[in-house]
């Protein structure tokens, strides 16, 4: 958990590092960004990357 707080911290304090994941996000989906990390950490990085693009789409 704590390894996903501290990549948002760090993907909203870069506007675009972002830009770019959000664009990511929508182009690509949410399960390939899931492959790409590839880490045991990842569920929990994806799911606070969902929540955020949710708060920054809206």
């Amino acid at each position: 958990m704590m390894i996903a707080t501290e990549a948002l911290a760090r993907i909203e304090g870069d506007k675009s590092l972002s830009e770019r994941v959000l664009n990511a996000l929508k182009a690509s989906g949410v399960s390939a960004f899931e492959q790409i990390l590839n880490h045991s950490a990842a569920s929990f990085v994806i799911g606070a990357l969902e929540d955020w693009q949710k708060t920054k789409v809206a």
